[in-house]
């Protein structure tokens, strides 16, 4: 009679357990006393004894579980079976002794890699040899589409990379994102890796699913030393990856500075732009790089160069905050006034944005305080559309006009009114706005705040001596 849920569970737990930790003689016991030979352990994903065991590369107790009868094939919840398992931790002797008993070589994981691959990802160079002298498949992918051989390039792996290829592996096989071994190893600062590769033949040009070679990898992630060889070995150094960008340009936008002087050094093109249209001088400007466009521009970078938009370095900056670097761009002759294609300039945009420090700044070198966006705005209507009541009363110390108006005729404080900021209309009020002006409706603050029902902000109006019989053209 079978035993009941709760003495099959306890027991299968119990020789779980043992299996876990190798002790085979505990192991042996409870098999004797009826222990559920491949009951699943529910609390470890549903790995049986044998995977426990096998998981740990213990040897003499699989060969006690294989012995009693244990399924060889049996998974956990990831999708392991004992020799995935074994294959994983880099048990050789284990691994071996589950092949002598019939072990399926190709048997994968829920991610879909084999014994060959995970030993290869982790560099168990042992392992994936015996597994290839089984008959293991080379090509065999998981599910990111690593095959052994990029599998053992991502981590490093040299001598396993090296064992692989002197078994034929093919040396410009891609995963899911297009990347051969020799990208992957590149992308990830293996350099010794990288230089067996180039030695064996592989394509110092070939791309990944986003068109970049293994330099541009490399410059996007700051590895100099490799870089360095793979420049040695003749990589091109304009290739460009999906966006356009350059190997500079992807090193700038990032802030790699050793890395930009590594690849000016070798005559990079200072002006390459990317799809959108910038170099990398607008790059590192838009990313807030100072010290990297210090080198730029001391190495001869168009200063007013400009991206798609029209916006130049300069602009960028400053709608980013960088008040340093903006300090570095005027120093070095940026135009204050120059305007992308939606209007505006840089003072426009970062007291748009708030940015106190960087309008002070670009006040005290003259920057225009009328000067309008594609709306018609200021910089005072627009600052005082969002309520950045500091910077208004900013702009308004240093002379803003405070009745200038945009395309529908409001100024500050009709935009502040619609929008029921009370502060702001109060502190508007306070420097002389015009109570009665009127937008190009004809309404003036009060009858733009009493068409919305703002009843404080009607309020306020009134007691300042709003003209209650103010109308608009409606």
């Amino acid at each position: 009679m079978a035993a009941p849920a709760n003495v099959a569970k306890a027991k299968g737990d119990a020789l779980w357990d043992a299996a876990k930790e190798g002790n085979t003689a505990q192991a042996s016991r409870l098999l004797d006393a009826g222990a559920p030979l491949d009951w699943k352990n529910a609390a470890m994903d549903g790995a049986t004894a044998l995977v426990a065991a096998a998981s740990g590369g213990h040897k003499d107790t699989v060969e006690l579980l294989v012995d009693r009868g244990a399924d060889l094939e049996a998974k956990d919840g990831g999708g392991d079976t004992a020799l995935v398992a074994a294959a994983f931790g880099g048990h050789k002797d284990t691994v071996e002794l589950l092949l002598d008993r019939g072990a399926d070589l190709e048997a994968k994981h829920r991610d879909g890699y084999t014994a060959l691959v995970r030993a290869a990802r982790d560099g168990h160079k042992d392992t994936v040899e015996l597994l290839l002298d089984r008959g293991a498949d080379l090509e065999a992918k998981d599910r990111d589409g690593y095959t052994s051989l990029v599998a053992a390039a991502f981590g490093g792996h040299k001598d396993t990379v090296e064992l692989l290829l002197d078994r034929g592996a093919n040396l410009e096989a891609k995963d899911e994102d297009g990347a051969t071994a020799l990208v992957r190893a590149a992308r990830d600062g293996h350099k010794d890796t990288v230089e067996l590769l180039l030695d064996r033949g592989a394509n110092l040009e070939a791309k990944d699913e986003e068109c970049a070679t293994a330099l541009v990898r490399a410059a996007r992630d700051g590895h100099k030393d490799m870089a360095e060889l793979l420049l040695d070995r003749g990589a091109d150094l304009e290739a460009k990856d999906e966006d356009g960008a350059t190997a500079l340009v992807r090193a700038a936008r990032d802030g790699h500075k050793d890395m930009a002087e590594l690849l000016l050094d070798r005559g990079a093109d200072l002006e390459a732009k990317d799809e959108d249209g910038a170099t990398a001088l607008v790059r590192a400007a838009r990313d807030g790089h100072k010290d990297m466009a210090e080198l730029l521009l001391d190495r001869g970078a168009d200063l007013e160069a400009k991206d798609e938009y029209g916006a130049t370095a300069l602009f960028l900056a400053a709608s980013r905050d960088c008040k340093d670097l903006v300090e570095l761009l005027l120093d070095r002759g940026a135009d204050l006034e120059v305007k992308p294609r939606y209007g505006a300039s840089a003072l426009f945009l970062a007291a748009s944005r708030d940015h106190k420090d960087t309008v002070e700044l670009l006040l005290d070198r003259g920057a225009d305080l009328e000067v309008k966006d594609y709306d018609g705005a200021t910089a005072l209507v627009r600052a005082a559309y969002r309520d950045y009541k500091d910077m208004v009363e900013l702009l308004l110390d240093r002379g803003a006009n405070l009745e200038a108006k945009d395309e529908d005729g409001a100024t500050a404080l009709v935009r502040a009114a619609y929008r029921d900021y009370k502060d702001m209309v109060e502190l508007l009020l306070d420097r002389g706005a015009n109570l009665e002006a009127k937008d190009e409706g004809g309404a003036t603050a009060l009858v733009r705040a009493a068409q919305d029902d703002l009843k404080d902000l009607v309020e306020l109006l009134l007691d300042r001596g709003a003209d209650l019989e103010a109308k608009d053209k409606v």
